[in-house]
């Protein structure tokens, strides 16, 4: 009898992460759609607006049109929703259904012991984490790439011209040439410098001479403060945001490139 109710509870986790998977699917081509939608509709705002002084009568129609609350709840505030929505989903379909898949495997004796649902819910979150933290050196790695191509062909160029194709190479990275105008050429290391300088005003650095466990407590500091859940200003959620690309850029290794192209 055990058995069986463990098999059960096997099969019945199989169809209940199917359901899961078709609502969540569903849910979110609606969700896409819509936020596709809203965009133009910024668009034609943004249309209006410049119309000058017809957008007046235009704007008080449609402030005082039950359609345009509508239209702004449908494609601004349901999207909104749906995301947040389709969140929670996601973390329901892993935490009961490996909960499930759990507890069936222990009744028919595949495991000895099973976790609880808090376990499975710790465990999701822990997984999202990971996924993020790969997400983000996936980023820095392509990045790292697209620096080093940069940097090789530029030295590239460089060494296989320097025998007297161009004169009055500037600091901003551009070359003049009595024979020869390469005046859009621009300089992969200032560029590197610019936003290496750039990041670290971002993080609200002291100075440009920083280590990597400098940089990471004023990360902690900074998404502590803007982190959109803790901080409902406006423009929290974009200087999280910034804050984010900043730390990703400033990492060991391009620290390490500035104090190296700073002593050149």
């Amino acid at each position: 009898m055990k058995k069986f109710f463990g098999k059960f509870i096997l099969g019945f986790s199989k169809i209940l992460n199917k359901i899961f998977e078709k609502i969540i699917s569903g849910l979110s081509f609606v969700v896409d759609l819509l936020s596709r939608f809203s965009i133009y509709l910024i668009l034609l705002g943004i249309g209006i607006f410049f119309l000058g002084f017809f957008a007046i009568p235009i704007l008080f129609i449609l402030l005082t049109s039950y359609v345009f609350w509508i239209i702004i709840f449908v494609f601004f505030v349901l999207p909104f929703l749906g995301k947040k929505f389709i969140s929670f989903l996601k973390y329901l379909n892993y935490t009961m259904c490996e909960y499930l898949n759990d507890y069936g495997n222990y009744l028919i004796g595949n495991i000895n012991s099973f976790r609880n649902f808090n376990e499975h819910s710790k465990m999701y979150y822990k997984k999202q984490q990971e996924q993020r933290q790969r997400e983000r050196e996936q980023r820095q790695r392509e990045e790292r790439e697209q620096w080093e191509r940069r940097f090789n062909s530029f030295n590239e160029f460089f060494t296989s011209n320097q025998s007297g194709f161009y004169q009055n190479y500037n600091s901003q990275g551009f070359y003049n040439d009595y024979t020869n105008s390469y005046s859009n050429y621009q300089d992969p290391y200032v560029d590197f410098k610019n936003k290496f300088e750039k990041c670290c005003r971002t993080l609200e650095l002291e100075d440009y001479d920083v280590d990597f466990y400098k940089v990471k407590l004023q990360y902690r500091i900074l998404a502590k403060k803007y982190h959109p859940d803790l901080n409902h200003d406006k423009d929290a959620t974009e200087k999280f945001q910034e804050i984010n690309s900043a730390f990703e850029f400033l990492t060991q290794e391009n620290i390490k490139r500035y104090k190296e192209i700073i002593k050149k």
